[in-house]
């Protein structure tokens, strides 16, 4: 009878205990606008997000609570808003704090670890906005276009290696999936080899793991040294036109894949404007792959531009052609093509490519 009541107990408290492996997603806003939206918590499925549950906001609060087999990434969205915030679901109590500009995730060691990284990068943001700011405001001279590219370059240093350190120390976890391809976008191919080789073979057998090292394979064809790959799309026409059309035609051609939502790119077409206007009579062409998703706003961008070289884009945000065979993970973009149609130089912008043009274009 003992035995049987010994037996009972455990498999009672067996029972408690499963009943407890569940997950509370406990969020608060900022945003007084967010009282009364709906909320949703998604999952990704390759490219696409699909809605797992969804409430409403109400005092600034919102609530979810559910269970999963394994930790996963799951995203809250507003119905307000474009942008999702990732987090690390697990069976767990998780906290999340949603601001106007960053928000914060507690709850779970990986999460904590999530929002201490993104409060760095955004510390590093901030210190080289405040020395812009700062010598702009002076207006010494100090601001020159050597200074602008001199501190962006050390801003892209800085910013890169704080990713490549957290992903090294979680390349096998959830973090390390979740940062993978937003990491990888500022390296180089050898860095991105270097750092696939610290994975387990569990992880290198996740699809984003799988995607990664296929971008890889793809961006050696596309590297220094290699003759380009052509692209075929319709320019602002609606004609198909093909990169090979200006590539290895004897011209010296720079491609420059940019869109017109794209504030850095923006900010890159004075400069393209004053080196086209320099050598386009001088054996130099640009050939703009735009990555819009929106075929009006394409067109608007390049009126508003006044963007004067010849321009393709085939609509389709990032799953375009373009990104594909480029491996581009981040724009402004630029390739630099040899009359010969080898590739002799990438993302080359600013100064530098006001440098390396006077050099070639004597």
């Amino acid at each position: 009878m003992k035995k049987l009541l010994l037996l009972a107990f455990i498999a009672i408290a067996t029972l408690a205990c499963s009943e407890k492996k569940s997950y509370t997603v406990s969020g608060t806003v900022e945003e007084e606008d967010l009282n009364g939206q709906k909320v949703y918590l998604k999952t990704k499925v390759n490219t696409t997000f699909e809605s797992i549950d969804s409430t409403v906001v109400a005092d600034k609060k919102f609530k979810f609570v559910g269970k999963v087999d394994t930790a996963e990434i799951y995203y809250i969205f507003f119905a307000n808003k474009r942008n999702g915030y990732p987090f690390i679901a697990d069976n767990a109590v998780i906290d999340i704090n949603i601001g106007k500009d960053e928000y914060s995730v507690g709850g779970t060691e990986l999460n904590s670890n999530l929002s201490q990284f993104r409060k760095e990068r955004n510390e590093i943001i901030k210190k080289f906005d405040d020395i812009f700011n700062r010598s702009k405001a002076e207006q010494n001279g100090t601001l020159t276009q050597e200074f602008q590219d001199s501190l962006f370059a050390e801003f892209e240093k800085e910013y890169k290696n704080s990713g490549i350190e957290f992903f090294k120390e979680n390349i096998n976890n959830k973090a390390g999936e979740l940062l993978l391809q937003t990491v990888t976008s500022r390296m180089e191919t050898n860095e991105i080899e270097e750092l696939l080789a610290l994975a387990t073979e569990e992880t290198l057998n996740k699809d984003v793991f799988k995607e990664t090292a296929e971008n890889v394979q793809i961006a050696k064809t596309v590297a220094v040294g290699q003759y380009f790959v052509d692209l075929e799309m319709p320019d602002t026409q609606g004609k198909n036109v093909k990169l090979s059309d200006y590539a290895g035609k004897g011209k010296y051609v720079l491609v420059d894949f940019w869109a017109s939502w794209c504030g850095p790119c923006r900010e890159e077409i004075p400069t393209l404007i004053e080196v086209y206007k320099k050598y386009k009579n001088k054996n130099f062409e640009i050939v703009g792959v735009s990555f819009d998703r929106e075929h009006e706003k394409w067109l608007n961008g390049i009126k508003e531009l006044n963007l004067t070289w010849p321009q393709m884009s085939d609509i389709k945000f990032w799953q375009s052609e373009g990104a594909r065979l480029y491996n581009v993970r981040a724009i402004p973009h630029t390739v630099l093509i040899d009359p010969q149609g080898i590739i002799i130089e990438k993302n080359l912008r600013g100064q530098e490519l006001k440098n390396r043009l006077a050099e070639l274009l004597k």
